[in-house]
């Protein structure tokens, strides 16, 4: 009975949790939200959005009641929306995302737009925490991204900036800077990409994931752990009542302007509800209400109208962009060491979940031409750490990384062979596996310069060894620091008890049974 319980106390909170907190999630038909009230007899117009439009979910209904038509969006990352379009371009009738830049450098993405319009403003801009803006002497419109490198390099700046390949914050602050400071404008070639410098900002990142809400949450839940943070002007707003104010600082080189294009797709049938939508959204009253509502700016301007702020600018190259990118994960970025604790218990055998498993974990190492996938491979300078277990524990198997790119093929192809080994068989100890890859994982992470994580795949209960509350336990006399743990659910996995024991380290659960495997290990990795 007390079991029972404890499943419906976290199904009630994970229902409220979904309804509530903007963070990016993998668009899927669970990641949905409706816009309007739920009549069958309305049609339904359907919108690949940026995860971030949550907050214009209450404004949307007013349009569906007024027009009687159901708009529902479906979450998406920046560049996952156009793995999304590519592949299931039929889908949706349109595509509302901070921008349209990286699209349009896609030809297979970009023939699918029949109009684009944008709907509002919202710059990306560095947040400081007041006292270390005082200290550092940095004031809004006079520091310089140099001056912030400077900072960074000299570990007088920490700040939290949200992973590039999967986000559009941290991706259009990368791409911009880069194309600033190397002075060659939408002329940028590879060549051209300055390094050094990128190296020397991000000495100073203290604090990273997936998408800018979580950014938010997390610095809301540790403000110690950075001085600042890049992110959207109305999310640096809004962190004063999450009790961590910060300063908008307008680096005197620029910005990059996210403009919410609203943007249809030939393969829509609605053409006619786009344009009202189009027309409502762009009208003055409703402007007004984004404006009030989500601290967007409208596209009249806002209260800083007499501001001259640059745009950076934006490579007019794919190639050159995805070079920045990659530059991020193999070289910019702080290395990541990566804790795999893989579940081989015999249940694994039913309906070859382990099977599933090892093809999840190839992802890692297999040649991917979709956009995130591209990223989402081993990196340069990463650490692989493979623990399978049942009810007793493998030896750990370690990977690393090179910058030699043949000697990186030989490491893939050694983790290959050891993925397609792993067998079902035996039962399942959880917290005896986690309580030894633990302390390793948090060795490296106070090291403080790599970034580091614990991946747990598990298809059921703990039914062996230590329980949760030995992990608990053991946690608080390690003390000082934590690793995120990410539990992957699948099969009959404890979902209340996962979802505890990613609060308690600053985790998050992904829920296999109903997104692919390999997507949730997409996902994964851009919070790395």
């Amino acid at each position: 009975m007390r079991r029972a319980w404890r499943y419906l106390q976290w199904g009630l909170l994970a229902v409220l949790a979904a309804s509530l907190l903007a963070c990016d999630k993998t668009s899927s038909p669970d990641a949905s939200q409706d816009a309007a009230a739920p009549d069958a007899s309305w049609p339904v117009f359907r919108i690949l959005a940026g995860s971030e439009l949550k907050d214009m979910v209450p404004l949307l209904q007013q349009f569906g009641q007024q027009n009687k038509v159901n708009i529902q969006l479906e979450y998406s990352g920046t560049l996952d929306a156009v793995d999304q379009l590519q592949e299931q371009p039929d889908r949706y009738d349109a595509v509302w995302v901070s921008h349209g830049k990286y699209m349009q450098l896609i030809p297979e993405a970009r023939q699918l737009i029949a109009q684009s319009e944008k709907t509002m403003y919202s710059r990306v801009v560095l947040g400081v925490k007041p006292e270390v803006a005082a200290k550092l002497g940095w004031k809004s419109g006079q520091v310089g991204w140099r001056d912030v490198i400077a900072a960074s390099e000299q570990g007088k700046f920490r700040f939290a900036m949200s992973n590039p390949t999967s986000s559009n914050t941290g991706f259009v602050a990368l791409v911009g800077l880069a194309t600033e400071l190397s002075g060659k404008a939408d002329a940028l070639q590879v060549s051209d990409v300055p390094s050094e410098q990128l190296k020397a900002l991000f000495k100073g990142q203290s604090l990273a994931s997936g998408s800018s809400g979580l950014l938010a949450e997390k610095l809301a839940a540790t403000p110690a752990a950075a001085d600042g943070m890049v992110n959207y002007e109305s999310v640096i707003k809004g962190m004063a009542a999450r009790g961590v104010p910060l300063q908008v600082l307008l680096p005197k080189e620029g910005v990059i302007t996210a403009d919410y294009p609203l943007m249809l797709l030939k393969s829509s049938k609605q053409a006619t509800t786009y344009k009202a939508l189009l027309t409502w959204l762009r009208s003055a009253e409703t402007q007004k209400q984004i404006a009030a509502t989500t601290q967007r700016t409208p596209l009249t301007g806002g209260d800083d109208g007499d501001v001259v702020v640059n745009e950076l600018p934006f490579p007019g190259s794919r190639a050159v962009v995805d070079a920045i990118l990659r530059g991020y994960l193999d070289s910019y970025s702080r290395p990541v060491s990566t804790f795999i604790l893989f579940d081989q218990s015999g249940s694994m055998s039913r309906d070859d979940r382990i099977g599933t498993a090892r093809k999840a974990l190839l992802t890692l190492v297999q040649d991917d031409n979709t956009v995130t996938g591209r990223f989402a491979t081993l990196r340069e300078r990463e650490q692989l750490f493979l623990l399978p277990f049942s009810h007793v524990i493998d030896p750990m198997l370690s990977f690393e990384m090179v910058k030699d790119p043949d000697a990186n093929r030989v490491i893939m192809q050694q983790f290959a062979y050891n993925v397609d080994y792993l067998q079902a068989g035996g039962g399942t100890a959880i917290y005896d596996t986690l309580l030894k890859a633990y302390p390793e994982a948090l060795k490296l992470a106070k090291s403080g310069e790599r970034n580091v994580a614990i991946i747990l795949l598990t298809d059921g209960e703990n039914a062996d060894g230590s329980e949760f509350s030995d992990f608990q336990q053991k946690l608080q006399q390690w003390g000082g620091g934590k690793v995120p743990v990410y539990p992957i659910l699948f099969g009959e996995s404890d979902e209340g008890e996962m979802s505890q024991l990613a609060s308690l380290t600053g985790g998050q659960t992904f829920d296999a049974r109903k997104t692919p495997l390999s997507k949730v290990f997409k996902k994964i990795r851009a919070n790395q």
